[in-house]
């Protein structure tokens, strides 16, 4: 694991102790969400670490699985950090939410495994980088700049797990052709998850605060989908009329 930089002391942001008392206090919730959040990605990551060695997946690409699970519970750290930054005193951790890895019914184990890895890696993680990122250009504060810098670059890591996976040995035509008609599926669903996600933050935002309004980060989202993943799949043999037709209905 690559030692972390040193972040900003919470007492030196002025930003935050700028906030009204109200506008703080939604913010720490917030922030507090995202730490349990954060914790039950971890435990998607363990999920998917194992559906790759059941795989057989190559070494590279299980160093990055398990690189992506320890990262996880450091999220929720940090996340915490800005909770209690935002709250102004320490506040209880929270409990991971519920998680479960899709069924895909349908599917076999072996291709089950593979559409994890497509779709919490290829897919979701390659929308948080595009959604850290807008959220990166809107952070004003050194702490919320330097905790957000530390996340980007994990998550890029995390998309990589999926995209070495599918561009590795392991995933060969006939692994291709499998996954090919549930692509449209798989970002339809994230696209979904992601817009439910935005849905509960404030509309308009908190302007300097790693919170640009809702609009923004729903383009987002989609222009990860559009930029990001579809030429991925297509970078990797994967026809992809499909999943572009998938990505105009929710930009809908």
């Amino acid at each position: 694991m690559t030692e972390r930089r040193a972040l900003p002391a919470a007492e030196t942001d002025p930003t935050i102790a700028a906030l009204p008392a109200g506008t703080r206090a939604l913010l720490a919730e917030l922030w507090t969400q995202r730490a349990a959040s954060e914790l039950a990605a971890g435990q998607a990551f363990a999920a998917v670490e194992r559906d790759l060695a059941a795989l057989d997946a190559d070494p590279a690409v299980l160093a990055l699985a398990a690189r992506a699970v320890a990262d996880e519970p450091e999220h929720a750290a940090l996340c915490m950090l800005l909770a209690e930054a935002y709250h102004g005193a320490p506040l209880e951790a929270p409990a991971p939410r519920p998680f479960q890895l899709p069924v895909h019914d349908g599917a076999d184990d072996v291709l089950r495994r593979h559409l994890h890895v497509v779709g919490l890696c290829c897919i979701n993680e390659s929308i948080a980088v595009a959604f850290v990122a807008a959220c990166l250009a809107d952070a004003a504060g050194p702490l919320l700049a330097g905790v957000h810098r530390e996340h980007l670059a994990d998550e890029i890591g995390h998309a990589r797990v999926g995209w070495a996976h599918l561009a590795s040995a392991r995933v060969d035509a006939d692994v291709r052709a499998a996954l090919l008609p549930w692509l449209p599926r798989l970002l339809s669903a994230n696209l979904a998850v992601w817009s439910d996600r935005i849905g509960i933050l404030p509309e308009a935002g908190v302007r300097g605060h790693a919170l640009p309004p809702a609009r923004e980060l729903r383009a987002a989202t989609i222009a990860a989908a559009r930029e990001i993943i579809v030429p991925g799949f297509a970078h990797v043999g994967l026809p992809t009329a499909a999943s572009s037709a998938a990505v105009d209905r929710a930009a809908r």
